[in-house]
């Protein structure tokens, strides 16, 4: 019957809508935002409104992903992470930040990988969020080098024989040494492939935002983004204005107030009006959101389709925003490349094409923190599901956190200790840092001699894109509801995407279903 069903999607729009008011008003302001990192990357976040298990302690968290040490003086080292770059002349007991002439933004300051050249005229290189900077050795000044395109991530530098190699996350970018005169230039190289692909995590997430259609269709979703968060603050009034009436008439308190009145004329009009418009976008929005986090992004983990299914222009680039790290194998001449679609190796001067590597090495779906080579013919690689060390004799990948051959691990469910880097000391000495516990010995047992300076304990900030990335899946209300926060999104997106059906449904039915039916005399 369809007056039952009319009845039915009433009540679900009207009170799921009720419940999901300010997580859909959250999701709709944080994703126009989150669609321009560059509009506020200038901006951050105090200590006093970060929950309590972001503040960084033991270097956790990503704010060192790298700690290299000097050749010529092991007192001298220098770390990287989120937060930017550090030095140290103690052995790494004590650290100062590297700020001349650095980014002065946090969004900007989040650096890769570093690089220490200690031939004539030493430097140190910095890949960071925006664009690849030189440190001139000791002035410790940094200066950003006039290459790569606008807002590119550099992921990656690798010495191959007399140059350096840096990956962004698009391209890869060469330069003879010595480092005196750097001089990068951008290096094509080619993929072997049978049939172009797309991971349908990269389908979904650039449907998400619109992406998929360019500049275009990323402020069509803005657009959408900013109705969804009128639908909120509407659909809120639309309920108040009703209840405050209803309860002044139950205390026979009843006051007319004719601008309230039309207040709710206005926006119940125009509730029905955009929510109609932007009905198609809200349920890409919604139904794509479903699989932003898990269970439901383990569907996504390994599919991919045709590119020709890609629903907008891809770019001729192969690799673009594909790199997430690499490394240099001397004993083949040539460089592993890991992507977010799999492992590809090829000739180190880029002379033919990459091809597709299976290393047997479980790697999770975010990408690898740690690749470079371990011993004489293996790699060493870190990821969230851990850190493990591939050999050539054809033996499984050995976990070097258990001392064990590494197991069926999940590409989506994050190890208990999720790596971030790896390094080892002048005197021998292996660790590992995690994301959660931080800087860890590895094989356990001794002290962690690298102590955090006080202005990263005490001074910490987080970068307004990166706030609104933690709202916007989900992390940020850990602490409010422990373990299940990792359902808030899929359960929101789908209620969403009932209340956004249901709302298509009751206007049809009002405008066009009930002026069908037969007129009762």
């Amino acid at each position: 019957n369809m007056n039952r069903l009319f009845t039915l999607s009433k009540w679900l729009h009207k009170y799921a809508g009720l419940v999901l008011i300010l997580f859909l008003a959250w999701m709709s302001a944080s994703g126009v935002l989150m669609n321009h990192p560059d509009l506020i990357a200038g901006i951050s976040v105090p200590k006093w409104l970060v929950p309590p298990q972001y503040p960084i302690e033991n270097w956790n968290r990503s704010a060192m992903t790298q700690l290299l040490f000097s050749e010529w003086d092991p007192r001298l080292a220098y770390a990287c992470g989120k937060q930017g770059v550090w030095k140290s002349t103690d052995g790494g007991r004590n650290f100062s930040r590297m700020a001349i002439g650095f980014p002065e933004a946090l969004f900007y300051r989040k650096t890769a990988h570093l690089y220490l050249w200690e031939g004539p005229y030493p430097v140190l290189l910095a890949a960071t969020n925006n664009g690849l900077y030189a440190c001139d050795l000791p002035a410790d000044q940094w200066r950003r080098l006039p290459f790569g395109e606008p807002g590119e991530e550099f992921k990656k530098i690798v010495r191959v024989g007399d140059s350096l190699v840096v990956f962004s996350e698009s391209h890869a970018y060469r330069s003879p040494l010595p480092a005196k005169g750097l001089r990068f230039e951008k290096i094509p190289f080619s993929r072997s492939e049978p049939e172009p692909r797309v991971t349908l995590v990269r389908l979904f997430f650039d449907l998400h935002d619109g992406k998929v259609w360019g500049l275009p269709g990323k402020l069509l979703f803005d657009v959408a983004g900013i109705i969804l968060f009128f639908l909120s603050i509407s659909a809120f009034y639309a309920w108040y204005y009703p209840w405050k009436r209803r309860r002044e008439k139950a205390r026979s308190a009843l006051k007319s107030s004719r601008p309230l009145r039309r207040l709710f004329k206005w926006f119940l009009k125009y509730h029905l009006k955009l929510g109609m418009w932007a009905a198609v976008i809200l349920l890409i929005m919604g139904g794509t959101g479903l699989f932003m986090r898990p269970p439901l992004l383990a569907a996504l983990a390994y599919g991919s389709i045709p590119a020709s299914l890609y629903p907008g222009a891809l770019p001729d680039n192969p690799w673009d925003q594909k790199i997430h790290n690499a490394l240099y194998d001397p004993l083949d001449n040539r460089l592993v490349v890991q992507a977010t679609d799999g492992m590809w190796s090829g000739p180190a001067d880029f002379s033919g094409p990459f091809v597709p590597t299976a290393l047997d090495v479980p790697i999770f779906v975010m990408g690898a923190t740690v690749m470079e080579p371990a011993g004489e013919s293996g790699y060493r690689i870190g990821s969230f599901n851990g850190i493990f060390e591939w050999q050539r004799s054809g033996h499984p990948p050995l976990d070097l956190l258990t001392g064990q051959p590494a197991g069926d691990v999940s590409a989506v469910r994050p190890a208990e200790m999720m790596i971030t880097a790896y390094w080892e000391t002048p005197d021998g000495r292996a660790f590992v840092n995690t994301h959660r516990q931080g800087i860890v010995p590895l094989g356990g047992g001794g002290e962690v001699p690298f102590g955090m300076p006080p202005a990263l304990r005490e001074g910490y900030r987080m970068p307004l894109w990166n706030y609104l990335f933690e709202i916007h899946n989900g992390r940020f209300f850990e602490d409010l509801v422990g373990k299940w926060y990792i359902l808030l999104v899929p359960l929101g997106s789908l209620l969403f995407v009932l209340i956004t059906l249901s709302g298509v449904f009751d206007w049809l039915y009002l405008n066009i279903f009930r002026k069908r039916e037969p007129q009762r005399h």
